[in-house]
């Protein structure tokens, strides 16, 4: 047997902001997937903190104020005795806590360590229309030594330069907890509390002269929600010694310029603005009752955006594309895709990989406005069980899927799934290898049932499948890199295993308290390693923008001609359109949907009111989501939600609820909706009131 080694589990985890110092659990059920057949409960809800597993309620979601939990995200350490060759692991694995013996030793202390920062303001832009002209986006924006232009371009020198690091980074430092020490945190990322590192002694050891930086050391800013003087907190979970980490709390903040705030008139790119949404690695030191000691597998933490649907999957999820990107370039499933193709005898799981598709149609719908043929469409396939033959469910399944590998389906706004693309796409396609396994079970090649995951595996998927995937412009929980191979540790066979950030090892001990310790980092399509603040970097300044707009749009980048057609960008992540319960109506027997309202509605500052159907749904100026965001409702399944008669709302229906905007019970209108012409901006969009 080989010696025992050791990894963080989930891979990459997810906190999501707030404005309350409360929170729960990250979800480690999958959004589209059925936890309880007997409930009919669907994945992908948050956990009630001090609990292992019970789903949140209605009333989980804000305190007492009425501030929205933030989401804290939840790692555990898991040992293995068999290197990995092959995925799913052969070796399941098992979860450790201090007081377990391993390899003949005792685990006497687990020592966490996390660093997280934001590199947003010194990054590169993500939108591909600069200055009127329109530039390649994504990945291929970086090909053949290109970069974007940068943000914030005022500050002179490159992403490189000392004083643009300095002042343009949020860097909290690093924070560390030992288990057996008793110290369970909080432990707060901001200038007041000491940085601390595990030495190689694995000791907690302070870091008297980090160079923290935080907007307000730099600049006077415009603080609507509070200055950002914190990225988060690192606790450990009572009895378990497992690992919780907490984010900011939804702040945005801007540069004061010639007295008044800067601008925010842009969806993505917004200059001499910061957010407080950051990422980092968490590192888990073991040591052992011997005085040796040994460092696990990394894993990363990454803070962004509420999960207003938490388990509204989407048709392509972050995992869906983290997978395809393996499959075809790392070698993660050989069986299926070698030597630059798919195995045409491989076999689909229709639990894994065919099932999840059709339950994302059916769950998006309650957050869009389909028309009644098409809530009975996708009502139809997801009913859809693993005995059915395929051919006679969906006689035409091929020419309603558009095809990933046929790019003249780009332009097909009729096809499947109804939703924008990214990448110079117009519209969403499956990815290749969803595709490829779709089309596998519809000739009738799959078997009911996948291989099962070890838990630690399984807790990788899990944290991946419950964020959104396919149009990363940017998208609000990770983006285009994902598809970068340069962003991976691709040497994964051994013991470091797949879905591994390609971490940058920092050496603390070169601390200078007068120059900035985190550098330029990643890029994509280059070779250096990741470093704090370089999964957020290139996600929306602030988030808030990109969030408030991403309602509907017309096809981009290419509009096909007559096509006024408006799509929705992430209904999974970004509600649209919702079914209030308190709208419902009760006829003595069951309950009835009332009308559908925008989840994000109301009429703080400019408002969102307006007649062009293609600014629906969002304030019509950036500033007032800012200042409003908080008030945005939740939509969760009804078995989640009390009702006044007793009971719930069943099984059958995902709602709002939580929502602190008024509710008129509007009904509107169904897709498809188009341009409205002669719109125009709003020529007043500062701070109101």
């Amino acid at each position: 047997m080989s010696e025992a080694y050791f990894r963080v589990h989930p891979s990459i985890n997810f906190a999501r902001v707030g404005t309350s110092a409360e929170f729960y659990i990250a979800p480690e059920t999958a959004a589209g997937k059925v936890v309880d057949k007997t409930t009919g409960q669907f994945g992908g809800l948050p956990i009630k903190k001090g609990t292992e597993n019970i789903p949140i309620e209605e009333a989980d979601l804000r305190d007492e104020k009425n501030n929205p939990l933030r989401q804290a995200a939840r790692f555990r350490v898991f040992a293995y005795d068999q290197p990995q060759q092959q995925y799913p692991a052969e070796d399941h694995g098992r979860e450790v806590k201090v007081g377990d013996t391993v390899g003949g030793k005792v685990i006497q202390d687990i020592v966490w360590q996390v660093h997280l920062a934001n590199k947003k303001a010194n990054n590169y832009r993500i939108t591909s229309d600069v200055d009127g002209e329109k530039k390649e986006e994504g990945v291929v924006a970086y090909e053949d030594g290109k970069t974007p232009p940068l943000r914030n371009p005022q500050i002179p020198g490159s992403a490189s330069d000392a004083n643009r690091l300095r002042t343009l980074v949020i860097d909290a430092g690093p924070r560390a907890l030992s288990v057996a020490q008793g110290n369970g945190g909080p432990v707060p990322f901001n200038a007041s509390t000491p940085a601390s590192h595990v030495n190689q002694k694995g000791q907690v050891e302070s870091i008297s002269d980090y160079p923290f930086s935080f907007p307000d050391d730099h600049f006077t800013l415009y603080n609507p929600r509070g200055p950002i003087d914190s990225l988060g907190e690192m606790q450990l979970e009572a009895g378990t010694g497992r690992l919780l980490v907490t984010g900011g709390y939804g702040k945005a903040s801007g540069i004061i310029t010639d007295g008044a705030p800067p601008e925010l008139n842009d969806a993505i790119d917004n200059n001499k603005w910061f957010d407080d949404t950051s990422d980092g690695p968490v590192i888990a030191t073991i040591v052992f009752n011997d005085g040796s000691i040994t460092q696990a597998v990394q894993g990363w933490i990454v803070c962004t955006d509420p999960g207003f649907a938490p388990q509204t999957r989407n048709v392509v999820s972050c995992w869906d594309d983290i997978y395809n990107t393996w499959v075809e370039q790392l070698g993660l499933v050989p069986e299926m895709f070698a030597n630059g193709q798919y195995n045409a005898s491989y076999d689909a799981a229709f639990d894994e990989h065919v099932q999840p598709i059709f339950h994302a149609a059916l769950l998006q719908r309650w957050n869009t406005n389909l028309p009644s043929g098409g809530v009975n469409g996708h009502n139809f396939v997801a009913s859809i069980q693993p005995g059915d033959d395929p051919k006679k469910k969906i006689p035409n399944l091929k020419s309603l899927i558009r095809d990933p590998n046929k790019p003249e389906e780009d332009e097909e706004g009729v096809k499947m799934p109804l939703a924008l693309g990214d990448a110079m796409r117009s519209f969403l396609s499956l990815s290749p290898t969803q595709y490829f396994l779709l089309m596998q079970w519809y000739d009738g090649k799959s078997t009911e049932s996948a291989p099962a995951l070890g838990e630690g595996e399984r807790l990788d998927q899990v944290a991946l499948e419950n964020c959104l995937g396919g149009r990363y412009s940017p998208g609000i929980d990770l983006t285009f890199i994902v598809r970068d191979v340069h962003f991976y540790e691709q040497n994964w066979q051994g013991k470091t295993g797949p879905f591994r950030v390609n971490m940058q090892t920092l050496d603390y001990s070169k601390v200078q308290s007068d120059k900035p310790f985190l550098s330029e980092g990643y890029i994509p399509l280059r070779s250096a390693p990741v470093e704090p603040g370089d999964l957020c970097k290139f996600m929306s300044l602030p988030w808030h923008t990109d969030y408030n707009s991403c309602a509907t749009h017309t096809p981009d980048p290419n509009k096909p001609k007559g096509n006024n057609t408006l799509y929705w960008s992430w209904p999974g992540q970004r509600p649209v359109n919702v079914y209030p319960a308190s709208q419902c109506t009760f006829d003595g027997d069951k309950w009835n949907l009332g009308g559908q309202v925008f989840s994000v509605r109301g009429n703080e500052g400019h408002g969102t009111e307006t007649g062009y159907p293609q600014q629906e749904g969002r304030y019509q100026c950036y500033f007032d989501f800012v200042e409003n965001w908080q008030k945005v409702g939740f939509i969760i399944q009804g078995t989640q939600i009390p009702a006044e008669q007793g009971g719930h709302y069943g099984s059958d229906k995902f709602l709002e609820v939580a929502s602190l905007f008024e509710t008129d019970g509007q009904v509107v209108e169904p897709w498809p909706t188009a341009v409205l012409p002669g719109y125009k901006a709003p020529t007043d969009c500062g701070p109101k009131g």
